[in-house]
């Protein structure tokens, strides 16, 4: 994810985590590891998509019209990178253009499948 954040930042790529880890461990975690992109936490049941994740770690790739592009569980991240940089090439929406329906998501793909 790091590299990620380097490699792609400049295209429009915004990384951040999510966790139920205390703010003083997300701190010691950013430091340790060189974590560059915002680090979430919350204290109850997430919202959804992030509900739906049945283990950790997970990447989940949303486009930039809001759609769920794909996703992966465990240490698979770099099975996202295809769809990623295929992403990474759309336009970003128009100021103020309506995002994706909630609800909607695109299938991910074969790549990034659990195999």
């Amino acid at each position: 994810m790091i590299e990620w954040q380097k490699r792609y930042r400049r295209q429009g790529l915004v990384i951040f985590a999510i966790s139920k880890d205390t703010p003083s461990t997300l701190k010691d975690t950013a430091k340790s590891w060189g974590i560059t992109y915002t680090l979430a936490r919350w204290e109850k049941q997430p919202p959804k998509p992030f509900s739906l994740v049945p283990s950790y770690p997970a990447a989940l790739l949303i486009d930039r019209q809001g759609r769920l592009r794909g996703g992966v569980f465990g240490p698979w991240l770099m099975q996202l990178e295809k769809e990623l940089l295929a992403s990474l090439k759309e336009s970003p929406p128009p100021e103020g253009a309506p995002r994706a329906e909630k609800g909607k998501t695109t299938n991910p793909p074969s790549s990034a499948r659990a195999r």
